[in-house]
């Protein structure tokens, strides 16, 4: 089986690498912070390993784990920093160039066949009208990451004179899910009433090239397999050569998610820039900028065509047509639809900029702290000092009423993440009519649910995270089993006017008679 390093594993384009590699290949993921999921974590071909790639000595800790189970053949190198705030931050340098040397200086030692490196054509200047950008394009866009792209692509390119070096220049990568920044951007604001929801700057005519996740690892995957006839160094573009503008996307998105396309509202590029202006200063004034730079507006209009022939000759390789990003707009508009809150989840590590809405991040919390909060409302109704107030929640199986608490955890989650409490409601209901035949009090049963959202809520007011959310925390939580604890008291009067009729109907029926 091949052994591959995989730095930067835990992004993006590393997680969707892997996955497609794991079954095929046995990979050393490196990466600062080591994902959440578990099922990267416990595939038996990946071994996980936290580093930072700018100390060196964090890369001879990485260079011992892999040389003790076996080495490497091969490097993707896809660690690097990236922000669209276009900041001088130090990290660039620090990541981009001293980062990457580092990780040149470990494959040199370790004698692998090829070393795959990941830049961008985001590093090469938008081409004058009639030109494109292609393999040998220089990297001279004149922004911090541009300029750490190009060192870093030398210091690759010095290092082939050791072992055999493919740079490749990625386009836009995104996913059915999106997962690109800007697209994500776009989709929020396109498809909500926001007053910019109609608008385009300049004609609508800005474009750049998007590739499908999928494409690019066939791509990478190509390199590997060719590698014996590739050269000891060579550029690679992993792009389609036809832009697509903002206009396009504008109509087909809007089209997908309303049903007809919106009328978009085209602002000069002048106005455009000008309004940017101001909404970011005042955006800095309250701490709260908005995704559009004034870095953003030198672009409006203008066109990124690439010309991707070479690679496509090399490599055998050709971007998939039902991949493009026309057709899997449908994809992102479904599943922004049907799962918000992955959708959010996801796109919001490509987009650092942009936060969670409120009720997301109650959601978040609460899935976070399921399992400990679960056990504290078990063991809240179980606790002797509470036998007065749940007696007859103390005489359930404790499994049994585990899975009803579980129950109840459920259908809140479910209420804050679609913001929608009918099916809580439902649940409500349903509960006191099973609660109401099993002979449970009305006052304890409301009681019960009462001290599950009082546990809830004091455990979410501790979370730092929500320390500045109460009135959110209220809405979300303590209104939601408001209403269902109301719906419980409904529903028992409701069941003991059919079960018991009044006094006054029995003295009327008497009367009648």
């Amino acid at each position: 089986m091949p052994t591959i390093l995989v730095t930067g594993a835990s992004g993006f384009i590393g997680k969707n690498f892997l996955v497609t590699i794991k079954p095929y290949f046995k990979i050393f993921a490196l990466s600062r912070r080591l994902p959440l999921e578990k099922e990267f974590l416990e595939h038996p071909n990946i071994t996980w390993i936290q580093a930072d790639i700018c100390s060196p000595e964090a890369m001879q800790r990485a260079k011992a784990i892999m040389e003790k189970e076996g080495g490497i053949h091969f490097v993707y190198h896809l660690a690097g920093y990236y922000d669209f705030n276009y900041d001088l931050n130090p990290e660039y340098y620090r990541t981009n160039v001293e980062g990457t040397e580092n990780v040149l200086a470990l494959s040199k030692e370790m004698n692998i066949k090829r070393f795959i490196f990941a830049s961008s054509i985001a590093a090469c200047e938008f081409p004058k009208p009639g030109e494109v950008i292609h393999e040998n394009s220089p990297a001279n866009a004149n922004f911090e990451y541009a300029r750490t792209k190009k060192l870093g692509e030398g210091l690759v390119e010095t290092y082939s004179e050791h072992f055999p070096c493919s740079i490749v220049r990625f386009g836009a990568a995104f996913s059915d899910w999106c997962e690109y920044g800007p697209m994500f951007h776009f989709l929020k604001t396109w498809t909500t009433k926001s007053w910019k929801s109609h608008m385009l700057g300049g004609r609508g005519q800005s474009a750049i090239t998007y590739i499908h996740i999928n494409c690019l690892n066939e791509l990478i995957l190509k390199i590997i397999r060719k590698t014996s006839e590739l050269g000891q160094f060579d550029r690679y573009v992993a792009s389609p050569n036809n832009p697509v503008t903002h206009q396009e996307l504008f109509l087909i998105s809007t089209l997908y998610f309303f049903g007809k396309s919106k009328r978009a509202i085209y602002i000069p590029k002048i106005l455009a820039t000008l309004g940017v202006y101001v909404m970011d200063i005042l955006g800095k004034i309250i701490g709260k900028r908005p995704f559009e730079r004034p870095w953003m507006m030198q672009y409006i209009d203008k066109q990124l065509r690439v010309d991707a022939s070479y690679t496509r000759k090399v490599l055998d390789w050709n971007p998939t047509k039902r991949y493009r990003i026309q057709r899997r707009l449908l994809y992102m508009i479904e599943h922004m639809k049907s799962y918000p809150y992955e959708w959010q989840k996801r796109n919001l590590k490509a987009s650092k900029a942009l936060t969670l809405n409120p009720n997301f991040k109650i959601y978040q919390a609460l899935e976070d702290d399921r399992a400990h909060l679960i056990e504290e409302i078990l063991q809240t109704f179980k606790d002797p000092k509470n036998k007065g107030r749940f007696p007859t929640y103390q005489a359930m199986d404790s499994e049994i009423l585990r899975k009803d608490i579980m129950a109840v955890y459920q259908f809140l989650s479910v209420s804050v993440r679609s913001k929608d409490r009918v099916s809580a409601l439902a649940y409500s209901r349903q509960t006191a009519n099973l609660r109401y035949k099993e002979g449970f009090p009305v006052q304890e049963v409301m009681d019960a649910f009462r001290t599950t959202g009082d546990v809830i809520l004091r455990n979410l007011n501790d979370n730092h995270d929500l320390h500045v959310m109460e009135m959110d925390l209220h809405n979300e939580i303590s209104l939601t089993f408001q209403i269902m604890i109301d719906e419980i008291e409904g529903t028992y009067e409701s069941l003991d006017w059919h079960d018991k009729p009044s006094d006054y109907f029995k003295l009327e029926h008497e009367e009648t008679t």
